[in-house]
C-alpha cells in the first residue's frame, strides 16, 4: 500500500470524530411560546463551548425588561467522546402585549436565531381560581392529532402561599408514549387581584392509535406555612392539595393523502448531505465519505426512518454506525438521525448520485411535504500507476503491446489500485480501528458513566458513601431541587422509610438540620435566600436523628454494605 493511501484511510477512520469536533451554532429557545403580560419568560441560550462568552443584550430592550441572567455549565462523555455544553439563561418581562419577536443574539462570531413569543392581554387562567390557594391546570396543544404526532401537555401549579414541601405528579395516559420534556419554568402572574407563584412542566404525548385519548389529571400534596411562624416549618402547617381536570384529545388515522412509506408527522424537517467535493472531482480508490442528516422536530429520533444512499454505479458504498439522538426547541422534541458512507469509486469516469427524497406530514399546514436531496455527479480521475483507460475503452491488446502495458497486465494481484484491493485494504483499516476503540472503551468501563443513545445515565447512591458525597456535589451546585433530592436520597440510605424532605425533618432533632431544612424549602417555594453553604455545613457531621420510640439504637442493624 502506498503512503498516500494510508493516509487516506487514516483520515477516513478518523473523519466521524473531526465532524463532531466542529463548533455548533448557538441555539436559542424559549420555555414558553405563550405569556400574559406582566408574566416572566426564560430565553435559553445553548452553545457546545464552556467559554462561550456573553451574548450582546442590548437588542432585547425594545420589547422586553431583562430582569437577570444565569449560566448553567455541563460536561459529559458520550461514547468515549468529551462533549462540554453551556446553557445561558435569560429572564425576560414583556413591555407590552401582542405578537413579538425576540430578536438575534450575538455570542462572538456567531447569531442566534429569533424566535416568536405570543403576549396575551392577561393570565390565561380564569378569575374563578383566585380565591384557591393552590391550582393545577393542565392543557394539551393540539386538541386534535394524527397517530405518532407529538401531543404537548403542559401543566401549571398556581400557588399563593408558602409551601414547607410538595409532591407533583405526572399525568397518565393509556395508548400513547409519554415523557417529560426539558426542566420546570418559575415565574410569577396575577389572578384578579391576586398575585401567584406558577411552577410550569411540559410533557411529549405520543399516540400510538386513532380515537379518544384521555390524559388523566395528576395531583399535587403539599403543606402550606405561615412564614410569619417559625414553628410552622416544622410540622405544623395545614396541608394543600389540587387536582387537574381530565383533558381529551381526538387522534385521527393516517391521512389518504400521505404516501406509502414511513409515517413522519412532524412540526418542521430538514434532510442535508455533506462531505461532497468541493471541486467535484475525486479519484477511482481514494473514499469520499458523505454524511447524512436528518433533523424533525416534534417526532422522536427512534420514529425516524433509516437513512440510506441510493445504488451507485461505479461505486461500492460502505454505510458507518448510524447516530441518533434528541434535543427539545421549548416544549417541541427534536428527533436527529446521522448517517456516515464510505463511498469508494471503482472506475474512472462520472459517479452520477441519484435525488433522495424523503416525504413526510407537515402537521402545521396539514399538508404533504418532500424532502430532497438534489442529484450531483462527481467526476472520477484514474488512481496512480493505473491505465488511462476508461471504462468504454477498447479491450486489451495481444502480446505486442507497450512496456506499460505489458507491465499493468499481470499485475492485478499486486496493483495498489485495483478496487478489490482498496475494498479489502480498507475493510483491514476499519476493523483495526474498531478493535483499538473497543480496548479503549473496554479499560475505561468502570470509570466511565453509562451512555446510551447519547444520553447519560445517573444512577442514584444506594450506599450512605455515594450518596453523602452527591449530596456535597448538590449542595455546591447551588441547585435548590438538586440540593433536596441528594438530602432526602442520602437519608433513604439510612432509613428506607423517608419518603420525602418532610418526613426527613419529622425525623430529625430540634435544632440547626431542622432549620437548615426549612430555610431550603423557604427559598424554593417562598423566594427566600438559597444558602448552600448553611444546608452543607448543618449535615457536615451527619443526621441528628430524634430517638426512636422504645429507646432503642438509631441503627438496630449493621449496614449492609460497607461505607
Amino acid at each position: 500500500m502506498t503512503m498516500r493511501g494510508v493516509r487516506y484511510l487514516t483520515l477516513l477512520a478518523l473523519w466521524p470524530m473531526l465532524a463532531l469536533a466542529q463548533a455548533t451554532a448557538p441555539t436559542a429557545s424559549l420555555d414558553r411560546s405563550k405569556v400574559g403580560l406582566g408574566e416572566t419568560v426564560t430565553l435559553n441560550i445553548e452553545v457546545g463551548d464552556e467559554d462561550a462568552g456573553s451574548p450582546d443584550l442590548s437588542p432585547l430592550m425594545t420589547d422586553f425588561v431583562v430582569l437577570g441572567t444565569s449560566t448553567n455549565h455541563s460536561l459529559s462523555i458520550v461514547n468515549g467522546r468529551r462533549e462540554a455544553h453551556t446553557i445561558l439563561g435569560v429572564a425576560l418581562r414583556p413591555r407590552h402585549e401582542g405578537h413579538l419577536t425576540v430578536p438575534a443574539l450575538t455570542i462572538g462570531a456567531q447569531k442566534t436565531q429569533p424566535l416568536d413569543l405570543d403576549v396575551q392581554a392577561g393570565s390565561q387562567g380564569g378569575a374563578a381560581s383566585a380565591d384557591r390557594p393552590v391550582v393545577l391546570e393542565g392543557k394539551a396543544d393540539p386538541s386534535q392529532a394524527y397517530v405518532g404526532q407529538q401531543i404537548d401537555y403542559t401543566l401549571r401549579l398556581y400557588f399563593a402561599v408558602n409551601l414547607a414541601d410538595g409532591q407533583l405528579g405526572d399525568p397518565a395516559v393509556e395508548g400513547a408514549e409519554i415523557r417529560r420534556v426539558g426542566q420546570d419554568a418559575n415565574y410569577q402572574t396575577t389572578r384578579g387581584s391576586r398575585r401567584f407563584n406558577v411552577v410550569e412542566r411540559h410533557y411529549a404525548i405520543f399516540p400510538q392509535h386513532a380515537g379518544g385519548l384521555d390524559i388523566q389529571p395528576p395531583t399535587f400534596q403539599g403543606t402550606a406555612v405561615d412564614p410569619n411562624d417559625a414553628g410552622s416549618f416544622f410540622g405544623a402547617g395545614d396541608p394543600v392539595n389540587a387536582v387537574a381536570e381530565k383533558v381529551h384529545v381526538d387522534v385521527k388515522g393516517r391521512p389518504a393523502g400521505a404516501t406509502d412509506g414511513a409515517w413522519i408527522p412532524a412540526r418542521s424537517l430538514k434532510l442535508s448531505i455533506e462531505g461532497l467535493p468541493a471541486d467535484g472531482k475525486a479519484t477511482v480508490g481514494q473514499p469520499v465519505t458523505l454524511t447524512m442528516h436528518l433533523d424533525a422536530v416534534g417526532m422522536p429520533f427512534e420514529a425516524l426512518p433509516a437513512l440510506s444512499l441510493p445504488t451507485l454505479d461505479g461505486a461500492d458504498v460502505y454505510p458507518d454506525k448510524p447516530v441518533t439522538g434528541g434535543a427539545s426547541s421549548g416544549p417541541w422534541i427534536t428527533g436527529r438521525r446521522q448517517q456516515s458512507f464510505a463511498v469508494v469509486p471503482t472506475r474512472a469516469g462520472t459517479l452520477h448520485i441519484p435525488e433522495t427524497t424523503l416525504h413526510w406530514w407537515n402537521v402545521v399546514t396539514d399538508k404533504p411535504e418532500v424532502a430532497t436531496l438534489p442529484a450531483r455527479d462527481i467526476v472520477v480521475a484514474p488512481g496512480s500507476g493505473a491505465s488511462a483507460a476508461t471504462p468504454t475503452a477498447a479491450a486489451p491488446q495481444p502480446a505486442a503491446t507497450t512496456p506499460t502495458q505489458e507491465a499493468s497486465a499481470p499485475a492485478s494481484s499486486s496493483d495498489t489500485t485495483a478496487p478489490g484491493y482498496w475494498r479489502w485494504a480498507f475493510f483491514a483499516v476499519a476493523a483495526l480501528w474498531v478493535l483499538t476503540l473497543l480496548a479503549w472503551w473496554l479499560r475505561r468501563g468502570r470509570r466511565q458513566t453509562t451512555v446510551k443513545d447519547a444520553t447519560v445515565v445517573r444512577v442514584e447512591p444506594v450506599r450512605e458513601g455515594p450518596a453523602r458525597e452527591a449530596f456535597r456535589k448538590a449542595v455546591a451546585s447551588g441547585d435548590a431541587l438538586a440540593m433536596e433530592q441528594a438530602l432526602v436520597a442520602w437519608a433513604r440510605t439510612i432509613r428506607p422509610s423517608i419518603r420525602s424532605v418532610g418526613t426527613l425533618s419529622a425525623a430529625l432533632r430540634d435544632g440547626a438540620q431542622r432549620e437548615a431544612i426549612a430555610a431550603l424549602q423557604k427559598a424554593r417555594f417562598a423566594g427566600g435566600e438559597l444558602r448552600g453553604d448553611v444546608l452543607g455545613d448543618a449535615f457536615a457531621k451527619g443526621f441528628d436523628w430524634l430517638p426512636p420510640v422504645g429507646g432503642g439504637p438509631d441503627e438496630p442493624l449493621p449496614p449492609l454494605y460497607p461505607r
